[in-house]
């Protein structure tokens, strides 16, 4: 049996795309090279996709089995690349991360920023989505960790819970309720909301503590940016429910109050997540170490 590194690839890349052709593309190959790289590999392994006409190409069991072991030796030979390149050091290496947006547009650019610092040979590549597309990413090993708002209960991802953070129902500064403090929740049942999109940790947190006490919330608009639904507010489209954090600023500048609801609580956490099988090289446990251990007080 002789399975290459670059049949691994293919593999990895086939998987994610659901596609040869998506997978030849990501690589710079040809299609044909790409699918005869592939049953070479399936010579040896046997089927490692259902394959259905129009449908693409679906993992069956061999290949998810063999998919985390495919990325771990890819992964193990990028890191043996960096050490013997001129570096000489295990502290050299690219990550892609993924964050929800909350945490990608108020946290991540500071924290990241010092972290490149202090590491100048690792690389850090960025994406904002909602918490179940980076889900979903994470167990298709298509990144290598993120930091979300919604909690995740996927037997294979590990989670590692981080930072406190509480919502809050903002408005414009001229609404009838801005700024008022011991607001019973029924008290907003005539009003219009902006929410976020289904999937954001946000909208989780909405739906589970919210939505029940109004029965049918009038919604006026879904958006899939915090930023957005500030603006949104801010226009006088209808109140909303997000992130302190990522209000803190409009409201210290005076451009959105809050609504205090009485006995509503909206406290959650941010978290860490990674595969439980994806291979932790030095790079990753770096970061990770660093993610963990920063406050942004």
């Amino acid at each position: 049996m002789h399975i290459t590194l670059r049949q691994l690839e293919i593999f990895r890349a086939v998987a994610q795309f659901g596609r040869v052709t998506g997978a030849a593309e990501s690589l710079y190959i040809s299609q044909p090279a790409a699918s005869m790289a592939l049953s070479e590999l399936e010579k040896h392994l046997g089927p490692l996709f259902d394959r259905n006409q129009g449908a693409g190409l679906k993992m069956n069991d061999a290949g998810r089995a063999l998919l985390p072991k495919a990325c771990e030796l890819i992964d193990r030979a990028k890191e043996l690349e960096m050490q013997f390149a001129g570096t000489g050091s295990y502290k050299s290496g690219l990550l892609v991360m993924n964050a929800s947006s909350t945490i990608g547009n108020n946290l991540l650019p500071k924290m990241l920023s010092k972290f490149s610092k202090e590491n100048q040979g690792v690389r850090v590549e960025m994406d904002i989505d909602n918490t179940r597309v980076i889900e979903q990413r994470i167990l298709d090993f298509k990144i290598d960790l993120a930091v979300v708002e919604g909690t995740c209960v996927h037997p294979d991802i590990a989670v590692t819970t981080w930072l406190a953070d509480e919502l809050v129902i903002i408005c414009r500064p001229g609404h009838p309720l801005a700024n008022k403090s011991n607001i019973p929740l029924t008290a907003l049942s005539d009003e219009f909301w902006v929410l976020r999109e289904q999937g954001s940790g946000t909208r989780e947190l909405f739906d589970e503590m919210i939505a029940p006490q109004l029965n049918s919330p009038k919604v006026a608009m879904i958006l899939n940016r915090s930023e957005a639904v500030k603006q949104a507010v801010s226009d006088g489209v209808g109140i909303a429910c997000i992130s302190s954090l990522a209000a803190k600023s409009a409201l210290d500048s005076g451009h959105m109050a809050t609504i205090g609801v009485i006995g509503l609580n909206l406290k959650r956490h941010f978290y860490l997540i990674a595969h439980k099988k994806k291979y932790r090289s030095a790079v990753f446990e770096q970061l990770c170490d660093f993610i963990v251990g920063w406050s942004p007080l």
